[in-house]
């Protein structure tokens, strides 16, 4: 089996810049205060146990900890030799490919009392193009989890949660930990553009697609469909009909992102295009024509707003500056 792991291209290198209390942040705290001298699971539940939870809350105690304490073997993965990715293994190694961060999370889920489950199937990360066929079983390449929260099952990935990947100058894996919380408590129809599970019944959709039809899905994160600017089920809806799908790339870190903008890749000349922004993270919003030609948006409290009405053909980009003056393409768009 081979394991993967998700690689961010972001057109400038982001970091997480909130500075708004959010609904996990005492949790957030508590779980990366675990003592550093607990020796197993049962050390490390009792711990979690110590503070009145609610599932979800139980779910993310795990999520944080194990991205805070467990770090991606690259090597492992490099050598084609995932090795032990048992959960004893991996709690005193702090070392694991995908099966171990799934495989310890199910522990310790199970040992606090959530409705927990392992996952193995295909995800779109990275070499995900090199080593996936049209065989199901020959391309998992990846194992993640499903946690049932409320009574509906929901998808977490703590190993894309855990950092990201990229090749170094000799073509390998090299890992990068930092923190991304996209990845825990996703809806299964915003999970499946990315992770396709081997057992079909692991979908968790109303309508359950097959293989061949993920393979030829945009690869889509989280945050395109938290941001309200794309609906998952318009897409397959698309899909199924054979319907032409070209959707811009998007790349997103604000966690609070609301999104106005058009849906195709490839704009027509002298067509208006609204862009609406609103996020408390961000500074500025800019779009870039063919990387010379800046254009600024109209700030409106905190909405930024501008009405694309271009007949010059070339390449604009949808450029974001938040609070730090850090820069980040979120879209990017072509007029022909």
């Amino acid at each position: 089996m081979k394991y993967g792991f998700v690689i961010f291209l972001f057109f400038i290198h982001f970091s997480s810049f909130s500075q708004v209390k959010r609904e996990f942040d005492d949790i957030d705290l508590f779980a990366r205060n675990a003592p550093k001298n607990i020796q197993n699971s049962d050390e490390l539940v009792s711990y979690f146990s110590s503070r009145q939870a609610r599932p979800i809350e139980k779910a993310r105690m795990i999520y944080v900890w194990l991205t805070d304490n467990i770090s991606y073997d690259a090597r492992a993965y490099n050598l084609k030799n995932p090795g032990d990715n048992s959960p004893s293994s991996v709690f005193k190694s702090k070392k694991a490919v995908c099966a171990g961060f799934a495989s310890l999370y199910t522990e310790l889920g199970e040992k606090l009392g959530l409705e927990i489950e392992t996952i193995s199937g295909v995800a779109k990360g990275y070499e995900y193009e090199e080593n996936v066929s049209d065989d199901l079983e020959e391309s998992i390449n990846h194992a993640w989890n499903v946690i049932r929260i409320d009574g509906a099952w929901r998808v977490f990935d703590a190993t894309w949660g855990e950092g990201y990947g990229s090749s170094n100058k000799k073509g390998k894996l090299e890992s990068t930990k930092k923190f991304d919380e996209s990845w825990f408590n996703v809806d299964p129809y915003h999970a499946i553009f990315s992770h396709f599970p081997a057992e079909i019944n692991q979908q968790f959709l109303d309508n359950q697609i097959p293989f061949k039809s993920f393979l030829t899905l945009p690869y889509l994160i989280p945050s395109a469909f938290n941001s309200r600017w794309l609906n998952p089920q318009e897409i397959l809806l698309k899909q199924k009909e054979n319907k032409k799908i070209d959707i811009p790339e998007f790349y997103s870190p604000l966690n609070d992102l609301k999104l106005t903008a058009p849906k195709e890749r490839i704009l027509k000349k002298g067509k208006p295009n609204e862009f609406i922004l609103e996020s408390d993270e961000i500074k500025n919003v800019f779009i870039y024509f063919n990387e010379e030609e800046i254009i600024p948006f109209v700030a409106d409290g905190k909405k930024f707003k501008y009405t694309l009405n271009s007949k010059s053909t070339g390449t604009y980009q949808l450029v974001v500056s938040v609070q730090n003056e850090q820069l980040f393409t979120i879209l990017e768009y072509v007029i022909e």
